[in-house]
């Protein structure tokens, strides 16, 4: 079954510690880090970003 929580849902309900691993195509643009410091600033959270070229992928995770 697909998740059909949006990004941004899955970005906020993350606890710290906690990541995901979100492909390129899936979000259909590759602005993932500025929108995970968009949320982080708007949710007063902290989120670190990793890119996998080889996978196409980001993953994010809440740091604070």
């Amino acid at each position: 079954m697909l998740d059909k929580t949006s990004f941004r849902q899955r970005v906020i309900n993350l606890d710290r510690g906690e990541s995901i691993t979100i492909s390129v195509e899936e979000v259909g643009y590759t602005t993932i880090r500025g929108y995970a410091s968009d949320l982080g600033f708007a949710y007063n959270r902290r989120y670190s970003t990793h890119r996998n070229r080889a996978e196409r992928t980001y993953t994010i995770t809440r740091t604070a």
